[in-house]
């Protein structure tokens, strides 16, 4: 099971094939990490100029970088590690692990904020967006890894 979940995860020419798509799907997965850590960054940014944040872009890019470890770590460990448990493991983690990286990122918004309201709606903004993105990639890389792992040929270990 883990080596095809293994062999899944990091390509074959079996799937790439019944898909007829170039890449892996750890290749979009890292891809769609990268457009959402450059594209939050940039609509945050945008949304900080804009409440009068004082935030520089570097500074933005780097607490959107940092909050993307809380969301790869709860995807680790709920698809990974625990791949056959339901989702009450997934959203025990996204809990603890997503609220908290998303509540650091909304509260370093919120206190460069001059005007306490401002603040308040870039932090919801902010939090929102980082906790939807967790589970956009719960419920569609999910279930892209659970399909390609059924779709895999079987592994025989040599010996």
């Amino acid at each position: 099971s883990y080596c095809k979940a293994r062999k899944a995860a990091f390509g074959s020419s079996g799937i790439n094939a019944e898909y007829g798509q170039e890449g892996t799907l750890m290749g979009t997965a890292i891809g769609t990490c990268f457009g959402y850590w450059l594209g939050a960054s940039t609509f945050f940014f945008g949304l900080a100029y804009f409440c009068d944040t004082r935030l520089s872009p570097i500074e933005v890019l780097s607490l959107c970088g940092y909050g993307l470890f809380g969301t790869l770590l709860c995807m680790f460990l709920s698809t990974l590690l625990l791949a056959s448990a339901t989702n009450t493991f997934f959203y025990v983690t996204w809990l603890v692990l997503g609220i908290s990286s998303a509540f650091r990122m909304a509260s370093i918004f919120m206190e460069r904020t001059a005007v306490r309201k401002q603040g308040l709606t870039v932090a919801v903004i902010v939090a929102s967006v980082h906790l939807m993105f967790i589970l956009y990639l719960k419920f569609f890389y999910h279930k892209t890894y659970e399909a390609a792992a059924k779709l895999a040929p079987p592994v025989i270990a040599a010996g």
